[in-house]
């Protein structure tokens, strides 16, 4: 049997639904008109006047069917964004840079974002690595902030400098096959890519830190001196010292401006004689490459006492600088007695 539904049932809870709505409609203008948008989450917590605006708003995205033309009129002239096909975590990050570019200005591709907060420019290099990836509304949203396509092509005509962690690990790895080691100099640009600025980067964010980072483990397996407490410059030429002592590793080549084995038998000498000054480890290390060595290299002289007396005599007086000029009024000559440069081994000894 059929009941029959009472007349004015259905309008009454119409009348419910749109009194709910109007107060709803109500928290949200008071929301915009403090915070500029409605990028609310549903878990904010944000309770005013008994009124939990986050779920409301979370009812209203998923339940948009049921939204009346004009319901759906009046948030969008609130928020014209109050319901985006993404994350709405983006619509947050995207109101919070937004802000700040009222603030400081539009941001730029072409200065590596210098001077924004940090949390900025992490948000904006995720927005520039995955640009393509972008809804065309989230494209038009970056270049209210200033982050055109222009400036993001921009930005990677920079790739050394800017391109993702992977990216630089990925190059870092082929250096080190290539060479075996990753005491790079700073100015060093390998495909494009600044490496040596990269590796410093990571350097001085490892120190800082003053532990090793998750990065800092993969550079480690690639080259355990890869952030060495002394210059690098030293440990660079450590390695060269190496390479011509042992013979260069098969598959490695030497890589650009390495030194030549008379350069770097020089170098050993020198690290032997000043030992004492070194750090623990880099005597540790300049003992490694001693044993290697059949003997320690002696550096050169450039010039010996013999050669030196016949010379001497062109050139002019030395000046008289303070103090009592010799009696017989000539310039200083090395006697006979001066250090043994023609001695083998002398200049070494001497440093």
């Amino acid at each position: 049997m059929r009941v029959p539904r009472r007349a004015g049932q259905g309008r009454g809870l119409e009348q419910r639904h749109a009194q709910l709505f109007a107060e709803g409609l109500e928290q949200a203008r008071l929301h915009v008109e403090r915070f500029g948008h409605l990028a609310v989450a549903h878990t904010d917590g944000r309770v005013q006047e008994g009124f939990d605006l986050g779920r409301w708003l979370a009812n209203r995205r998923a339940h948009t069917a049921s939204l009346t033309m004009e319901q759906a009129e009046q948030l969008r002239c609130l928020d014209a964004w109050w319901n985006p096909p993404w994350p709405l975590d983006w619509q947050r990050a995207w109101h919070r840079a937004r802000i700040h570019v009222y603030e400081q200005g539009q941001v730029h591709g072409g200065d590596n974002r210098m001077g924004l907060p940090c949390w900025l420019q992490r948000w904006l290099r995720h927005q520039i690595t995955h640009y393509e990836q972008l809804h065309d509304g989230q494209v038009m949203l970056l270049a209210e902030l200033g982050l055109t396509t222009s400036e993001v092509e921009r930005f990677h005509a920079w790739p050394g400098r800017r391109r993702p962690t992977a990216d630089g690990l990925t190059v870092a790895r082929a250096y080190a096959a290539r060479h075996g080691h990753l005491a790079v100099s700073q100015p060093l640009v390998v495909d494009g890519f600044a490496l040596g600025t990269w590796l410093n980067r990571q350097r001085q964010r490892q120190r800082s830190l003053g532990r090793p980072t998750r990065l800092g483990h993969h550079l480690t397996a690639l080259d355990a001196w890869w952030n060495p407490p002394w210059p690098v410059a030293w440990q660079r030429m450590w390695w060269a010292c190496r390479h011509h002592l042992t013979g260069l590793p098969e598959g490695l080549e030497w890589w650009a401006a390495a030194p030549n084995d008379q350069h770097a038998a020089a170098w050993l000498g020198e690290q032997s004689a000043r030992r004492p000054l070194l750090q623990p480890r880099q005597q540790s290390l300049v003992d490694e490459l001693l044993s290697l060595a059949s003997e320690v290299p002696m550096r050169q002289p450039r010039i010996n006492n013999a050669a030196w007396q016949p010379l001497s005599g062109r050139l002019p007086a030395r000046s008289h600088i303070g103090g009592r000029p010799s009696a017989s009024g000539r310039s200083w000559r090395p006697s006979s007695t001066s250090p043994t440069l023609d001695r083998p081994g002398g200049a070494f000894r001497q440093l």
